[in-house]
C-alpha cells in the first residue's frame, strides 16, 4: 500500500464525481417516471445531491483510510488534509464554470428576456452531463429557467470541497464507523 499522487487523487475524483452525476440521472428519471409533481421532484433533488455528494465523499474516505494506515505504520508523519479542499475544490470549480456557461448560452431567454431557454442548445445536455442538479433545474421550470438558477447550480458544487474533506476527516480518524455507533464507549 503506498500514497497516491495528487494527479491520481484529482483525477479519480473527478471519476467519482462523474459516476455521482450518473447515478444521479438513474435517481431522476426513475423518480420522475413516477409522475410530474413538485413534491415528487423535491424528493429526486435530494435524493439526486445526496447521491452526488456521497460519491465525492467516498473519494475522499478511500484516501483517510490509507492515510490511516500508513500513519499508524508510521510511513507517513501527518495527515494532509487540506489536499482534499484543493481537490474537491477543483473538482467543484470544474463545475461551476460549466454553470456559468449558462449565462453565455441563454438561448432566447424565454418571454421576457430573464430566463435561460432550451433553445440556447446548452441547457438540455447540461441537465443530462450535470444530473446532480437536472430535479432542480427541472423544478425551477422544463422549457425555460430563471437568469439567476446558475447561481444555485454553483452553491449545490460548491459543497464538494466540504464532503471531500469529511470524507477523509470521517475515515482518518476513524469517526463513524461500525463499532463506534454499536458500541458507544462510555465517558
Amino acid at each position: 500500500m503506498q500514497k497516491k499522487s495528487f494527479l491520481r487523487l484529482l483525477v479519480g475524483t473527478l471519476g467519482y464525481s462523474l459516476v455521482g452525476n450518473l447515478m444521479a440521472a438513474v435517481v431522476t428519471f426513475s423518480l420522475a417516471s413516477f409522475g410530474v409533481g413538485d413534491v415528487l421532484m423535491v424528493v429526486a433533488a435530494f435524493c439526486s445531491i445526496s447521491t452526488y455528494l456521497m460519491m465525492v465523499f467516498n473519494a475522499g474516505h478511500k484516501d483517510g483510510e490509507i492515510d490511516r494506515k500508513l500513519f499508524s505504520r508510521g510511513q507517513i508523519s501527518a495527515p494532509e488534509p487540506m489536499k482534499w479542499v484543493k481537490i474537491g475544490c477543483i473538482v467543484g470549480g470544474l463545475f461551476c464554470i460549466a454553470c456559468a456557461l449558462l449565462f453565455v448560452f441563454t438561448g432566447s431567454g424565454g418571454e421576457d428576456g430573464t430566463g435561460i431557454s432550451v433553445d440556447g442548445g446548452y441547457l438540455t445536455p447540461f441537465r443530462i452531463v450535470f444530473a446532480a442538479v437536472m430535479a432542480v433545474s427541472l423544478l425551477l421550470g422544463n422549457a425555460v429557467i430563471p437568469i439567476w438558477s446558475p447561481f444555485i447550480f454553483m452553491g449545490i458544487f460548491a459543497l464538494t470541497p466540504i464532503a471531500c474533506r469529511l470524507g477523509y476527516w470521517v475515515a482518518f480518524y476513524e469517526k463513524l464507523t461500525i463499532d463506534n455507533i454499536v458500541y458507544k464507549q462510555k465517558k
